[in-house]
C-alpha cells in the first residue's frame, strides 16, 4: 500500500464521519467513496506485488532446473 493510498483512506473516513456527525449526506457519500476507492487501491497493489513475487519465484525455479552447459 502506498502513502498516498493510505493518506486517502484516512481522509475519506475523516470526512465520511464528519459526514455523519453533521448530518451531511454528501459528505458521508464522498468520504465513503474516498475511502473504499483507496482500499481498492490498496488491495490491487497488494495483488500485484504477491503476482510479481510468483513470478519472480516461478522464473528462479526455471533457472535452476536448466542443464549446465557442457564444457
Amino acid at each position: 500500500m502506498t502513502m498516498k493510498d493510505k493518506v486517502q483512506k484516512a481522509v475519506g473516513g475523516a470526512r465520511e464521519k464528519l459526514g455523519e456527525v453533521t448530518g451531511n449526506r454528501r459528505l458521508t457519500a464522498d468520504g465513503r467513496a474516498q475511502r473504499r476507492t483507496a482500499q481498492v487501491r490498496e488491495v490491487a497493489h497488494d495483488l500485484r506485488s504477491k503476482a510479481r513475487g510468483l513470478v519472480r519465484d516461478t522464473q528462479a525455479k526455471r533457472r535452476s532446473r536448466r542443464p549446465a552447459d557442457p564444457l
